[in-house]
């Protein structure tokens, strides 16, 4: 699956804003302008990202645990983003949850 200039420039500015929220300029939102992203599509984006920041922040602050379905739908996911990589000569970012290696319940019990 091939992704467009445009949705890697999304895909970076989406990773930067989750990981370091705080070390965000005008110069990322620029670079989603110049990809193509006009600034409503740009105020969607944000909108996206924060609001699923904010529901896993949610659910980790209240101390949720997570059930074998969703473990199973996150190493499938994330075995898929892996090909994905692979196919596009990236490395996969780390996993210090251990997500791909069974999820910390899996490893505690």
């Amino acid at each position: 699956m091939d992704i467009t200039p445009a949705e890697y420039a999304m895909l970076e500015y989406a990773e930067k804003l989750t990981l370091t929220p705080s070390a965000m300029t005008e110069a990322d939102v620029q670079k989603l302008r110049d990809a193509g992203w006009s600034d409503r599509d740009v105020l969607d984006i944000v909108h996206v990202c924060a609001y699923f920041n904010f529901r896993v922040r949610v659910v980790d602050g209240l101390g949720l645990e997570l059930g074998e379905w969703q473990y199973k739908r996150a190493r499938a996911g994330s075995a898929r983003a892996a090909e994905l990589a692979k196919a596009c000569g990236v490395p996969m970012p780390n996993d210090p949850w251990g997500v791909r290696q069974g999820g910390e319940k899996e490893r505690s019990s």
